[in-house]
């Protein structure tokens, strides 16, 4: 006996004293188990603060069918009163808005965490736990949701679970807006059950990054609407519209027509993505390269012909006949004459041109935060343009822009020749609260500000010019509107593409405007039927959205004839 006792005695020493501790720890270990705590992602705001996309916690719920078989419902007194996926199904399927029936068919099998439903939101959560079905288990998460609907929906993009599988700014701040997942441990008892009071945070979650747009979200939702309803009056393919700031070239609008909430997948932006021939928009370019170079100034004179015979192009015809008549450069770009732009042209090298034109952005991405963004479509040299090609790139045939890159060269028009990569990014903030705002672009000067003035002054006349003017219908009472309009078929296919683009006030420029619409095919094919009055439309907006002061002067516009 005296031996027995001794020997246990050692046993219980060795146990206790020894190997408790490591026996004790071995005992957590089995019994303790670990898990993510999911993290927010970060806010996307518009330029004054407004929430554009946010994260709200959500549940998923699932089953383990393996568990679900043993689950017994019971009434207040204990009394059983149903069992199993079916009991379980009847009770969650008015919490879920689901059939019973198809319900119940989910929680069958033998897998042991099926999902039931995806972003249950935190009172429907609540009731499920109370009711205590054994099987059922849940899964907090974050759902990323759009307080404005799909105002920007082509900018902010969709949410992935990788950055390839998102869009827009989600995908290129992807990193940025990510959190960082937390974990918590707890144990368990034998039965699977949750140990009260036993729950350890080891690493809190941290909340993800925020992105600050550029964008004026009230006036991006205006925009969109007047987008949307010249795309369904003219039963366009498409219509865009961009606003930007002239001084800055920072992205006010990216606007795009049949828009859907991110939710519901990847949408494009035509604004960003899609290139179209400019058509007489286009003649701006012409008009700059002469007068930079000095071969003509506004008030230099033609003898303009309805049709021009070249000698390697054919005939250039305007758009309405007329008699040979004289008008000065001014009176060319008022009247959009595509025989008088071409004489002007030709006072100029095709290279001179060229340079022009890639000075003004065309030809090369902007750098835009966006991904898929269009170069357009530019010659290499001016070589390349042989035959008709040489005449018709003088008045915006034969090269392809994007409605960015039209804003773009206006804005620089409106900034004393001064073009600058537009952005629609302000600023960026880590979860750590450290701010970076997004590096100023380089500038770049396209042409003189002399030259850009003329140009300015021209285009008032495009509008303020009710005789000759091809643009008076987008005037604006107190404001002097600089702008010009263009009409061209689509590069490749069929369908025309209607065009303005255009600045505002003339006499202190703050805002460029860039409308498209893209193959219009009722109401009218002009740029005078469905983009002069969205130009309208969107400057009118703009002006009393952004507090836009009216002009202070009237305009002194360019003569016409001699």
């Amino acid at each position: 006996m005296t031996v027995l006792l001794s020997v246990c005695a050692v046993q219980l020493f060795m146990i206790q004293i020894v190997r408790g501790p490591a026996l004790a720890e071995q005992g957590r270990q089995v019994r303790t188990s670990a898990t993510k705590i999911p993290a927010p992602r970060g806010q996307i705001l518009d330029a004054n603060g407004q929430v554009m996309v946010d994260s709200v916690q959500t549940y998923h719920i699932a089953v383990n069918q393996q568990k679900i078989r043993e689950y017994i419902q019971e009434d207040d007194d204990g009394k059983t009163i149903g069992r199993g996926p079916a009991a379980a199904a009847k009770q969650l399927a008015p919490l879920l808005k689901m059939d019973a029936a198809v319900l119940g068919a989910k929680m069958v099998g033998d897998g042991t965490y099926e999902y039931l439903a995806k972003n249950v939101d935190s009172d429907t959560y609540r009731a499920i736990r109370a009711l205590g079905i054994y099987g059922i288990e849940w899964e907090p998460v974050f759902e990323r949701i759009y307080p404005a609907g799909n105002a920007a929906a082509n900018v902010l993009g969709t949410f992935g679970t990788e950055p390839e599988n998102s869009s827009g700014l989600e995908m290129v701040y992807y990193d940025v807006l990510e959190g960082t997942p937390g974990e918590e441990s707890y144990e368990v008892s034998p039965g699977g059950a949750v140990i009260p009071g036993a729950k350890t945070v080891s690493k809190e979650a941290a909340h993800g990054g925020t992105v600050q747009t550029t964008l004026h979200l009230d006036l991006q939702a205006q925009v969109q609407e007047a987008v949307d309803a010249i795309a369904d009056k003219h039963q366009a393919d498409w219509v865009s519209a961009v606003v930007l700031d002239v001084k800055t070239s920072k992205v006010l609008v990216l606007a795009d027509s049949d828009l859907k909430k991110p939710t519901e997948g990847p949408q494009m932006s035509n604004a960003v993505q899609g290139a179209f021939e400019p058509g007489s928009v286009g003649k701006i370019l012409t008009m700059a390269t002469a007068l930079e170079k000095g071969t003509v100034t506004p008030l230099s004179t033609f003898s303009v012909p309805g049709v021009l015979s070249t000698p390697d192009g054919g005939d250039i015809e305007d758009l309405h006949d007329h008699e040979t008549y004289v008008r000065t450069v001014a009176g060319i770009l008022t009247e959009s004459s595509n025989t008088g732009t071409v004489m002007v042209g030709q006072t100029v090298s095709d290279s001179d041109r060229l340079e022009t034109m890639k000075a003004f952005g065309l030809g090369q991405l902007t750098g835009i935060e966006l991904p898929g963004e269009t170069p357009g479509l530019l010659a290499e040299s001016g070589d390349e343009w042989v035959g008709r090609d040489r005449y018709v790139t003088m008045f915006g045939q034969g090269y392809a822009m994007s409605a960015l890159q039209q804003a773009a060269m206006m804005a620089a028009i409106g900034n004393d020749g001064v073009w600058q990569p537009p952005r629609i990014v302000d600023s960026v903030t880590y979860a750590d609260g450290k701010r970076i705002e997004t590096e100023e672009p380089q500038p770049r000067q396209a042409v003189s500000p002399e030259t850009a003035n003329a140009l300015l002054k021209m285009m008032e006349g495009v509008v303020s010019d009710e005789e000759y003017g091809t643009g008076s219908g987008a005037a604006i009472d107190g404001y002097r509107v600089a702008l010009k309009t263009g009409t061209a078929e689509i590069l490749g296919g069929e369908g025309t593409v209607a065009t303005t683009a255009g600045v505002l006030p003339a006499d202190n420029p703050q805002i460029a405007i860039s409308v498209v619409v893209n193959n219009p095919k009722a109401g009218g094919y002009l740029s005078s039927d469905s983009a002069i009055p969205l130009f309208k439309s969107v400057a009118s907006s703009a002006v009393r959205n952004l507090g836009i002061p009216a002009s202070a002067t009237e305009p002194e516009l360019f003569p016409l004839t001699p």
